[in-house]
């Protein structure tokens, strides 16, 4: 009797640890889903993009502020500088910004459904990482899933020849269909390589509870500096001139940002890079370009189709076989 109450608390401890994960694992698809969702509907409002995106790491940092602000109070400022995750904290920052201006040119130009794609498929970048250099292990199966990964974004982004694309337009029009989806690719990759190399620095060298709420302001400023110094200079006093559905938009997009951090760097304290990846990244591809076909009229030819099909089965190997072969 005794050894059976001895173990009650310890299959509570581990249903309760399944249950948190999996929330923060949900959160974060949805969060990712809505991100890639409003961008399109942006695009289909005429909703200015320059002050959305300011606005979006405004309100992301004024959550980030509300919610950990006083570990940034408290941190140690002479040691803070020995913290090995602070300076990726500022580069994730900038990609944040970057990322999302190249999310809604290509959103804009190719659609939800390739853009999502192309972010995704970018889940080879952190598993191949955290294999060579935070020591995680990679499978059999994770490299077969990566070749499907390549197989998938070049049947995505290849565009055939047209006929009345040999002008010097027609050309640079093209060339536009492939670099966006391929920049989209490598800086949400490097976003999720940084993402993962604080996580693990955080949980090996300190501690969640203080540490994490202080890279996220870090993130999430850097962010915001970024986007405003670009768009000062891009679009000069037009970015600063009040559109109130830019302001409502960006309020929105701010709150989704947040909680694709905030699910991001907990679900990878639990998962491995592959699996939580793999399920985050599938889930994200089927619902936003289920909702792109049904609520935007965003078609897939068959090409794109297949590109797709190879794209979920890398996924699904990455994240449901990888640990196992």
């Amino acid at each position: 009797m005794s050894g059976r109450r001895a173990g009650i608390p310890v299959l509570l401890s581990k249903t309760e640890t399944t249950i948190q994960t999996m929330q923060y694992l949900l959160l974060a698809i949805a969060a990712m889903s809505l991100i890639m969702l409003a961008l399109k509907f942006f695009n289909v409002k005429k909703i200015y993009i320059p002050q959305a995106i300011m606005t979006n790491y405004a309100f992301a940092l004024v959550i980030a502020l509300l919610s950990g602000g006083r570990y940034l109070a408290a941190a140690d400022a002479g040691g803070f500088g020995g913290n090995g995750w602070w300076y990726l904290a500022l580069i994730t920052g900038a990609l944040y910004f970057g990322s999302m201006d190249l999310m809604a040119a290509s959103t804009r130009r190719v659609g939800v459904s390739i853009t999502t794609m192309a972010s995704r498929t970018s889940v080879i970048l952190p598993i191949v990482w955290a294999a060579l250099f935070l020591g995680e292990r990679i499978t059999g199966w994770e490299l077969l899933g990566t070749a499907l990964v390549m197989l998938a974004f070049v049947f995505i982004i290849y565009r055939p020849h047209d006929k009345g694309t040999d002008t010097a337009t027609g050309r640079n029009e093209r060339l536009k269909t492939v670099l966006l989806p391929v920049g989209v690719f490598l800086s949400v990759g490097f976003i999720a390589v940084c993402m993962k190399t604080s996580q693990h620095l955080i949980k090996t060298e300190g501690c969640y509870e203080t540490d994490y709420p202080v890279f996220e302001i870090m993130l999430f400023s850097a962010a915001f500096l970024g986007a405003v110094a670009y768009y000062a200079a891009k679009e000069g006093r037009e970015a600063f001139r009040f559109r109130w559905k830019s302001i409502a938009g960006g309020l929105c997009l701010g709150t989704f940002n947040y909680f694709v951090t905030f699910g991001l760097m907990h679900g990878l304290k639990y998962f491995s890079s592959s699996t939580f990846y793999g399920i985050y990244n599938i889930s994200v591809v089927l619902l936003t370009t289920l909702v792109g076909i049904a609520a935007f009229g965003e078609k897939l030819d068959g090409r794109k189709t297949v590109g797709m099909l190879f794209a979920v089965a890398s996924i699904f190997v990455l994240g449901f076989l990888g640990g196992s072969l």
